[in-house]
């Protein structure tokens, strides 16, 4: 007996009123440092940056996640999509001593690195997160005006 294909059902396109926002997309970017004391000293400090995307986008950002082989990503205890653009399995980078300081103008030049390490973390999940926006707003805006009725006598 032939299996016949299953016919995938197309999705709905993107609409305004699709996001969390006021008819745009809300995100949240959340930027958590973490500082370990032991005893007289610091033994750790580390950063995390995670991204939660409006509901709407979700589908756009897991494919954003696949295409930059980012793995930290999927839903949080209370059911919320959220992402870590963090290369480290654990989400979190580990800074060498101290706690961290995202001022890049130390003299001494190993502090600067991380400093410059920190701040590209940080900037690099802001990005991503207003080019999800900006990539569903477009989406958006198009689905909307191909529903727009075409007035008789014209031709589309």
């Amino acid at each position: 007996m032939a299996v016949g294909k299953r016919k995938r059902k197309k999705e709905a396109g993107l609409r305004r009123s699709d996001f969390a926002g006021d008819g745009g997309p809300y995100t949240e970017v959340i930027v958590t440092i973490s500082i370990r004391i032991l005893d007289d000293g610091i033994t750790r400090s580390r950063l995390a940056v995670n991204v939660y995307p409006d509901p709407a986008l979700e589908r756009m950002a897991r494919k954003s996640l696949r295409a930059l082989k980012k793995e930290n990503y999927g839903y949080s205890q209370e059911g919320i999509f959220g992402a870590c653009l963090s290369n480290n399995f654990n989400a979190w980078e580990d800074m060498e001593e101290d706690y961290p300081r995202i001022d890049e103008s130390y003299g001494d030049r190993s502090r600067q690195e991380e400093a410059k390490r920190m701040n590209e973390y940080v900037g690099e999940s802001v990005q991503w997160a207003l080019g999800m926006h900006k990539a569903g707003m477009q989406e958006a805006a198009k689905n909307e005006l191909e529903d727009l009725p075409v007035p008789p006598g014209r031709v589309m």
